[in-house]
């Protein structure tokens, strides 16, 4: 994959985590929760797939000197 593909992949991935890190906690997804769980579940999973894609990303990061 092309750099320029890899940069609109990534980016579009945390356009829609951003998306979904506002619209999930105030939809109906979470209903048979109570709140408290259902937010602390909802926001622990949310930063380990972000923290996981973020070191996806900075495994690969090179400088362009470095190949």
């Amino acid at each position: 994959m092309s750099l320029e593909r890899q940069r609109i992949f990534w980016g579009l991935l945390f356009f829609v985590m951003i998306l979904a890190a506002f619209i999930i906690p105030f939809t109906p997804l979470l209903n048979d929760l109570p709140k408290a769980y259902g937010a602390f579940l909802f926001w622990n999973l949310f930063a380990v797939i972000v923290i996981f894609c973020l070191g996806i990303i900075t495994a690969r990061w090179r400088d362009d000197d470095e190949r």
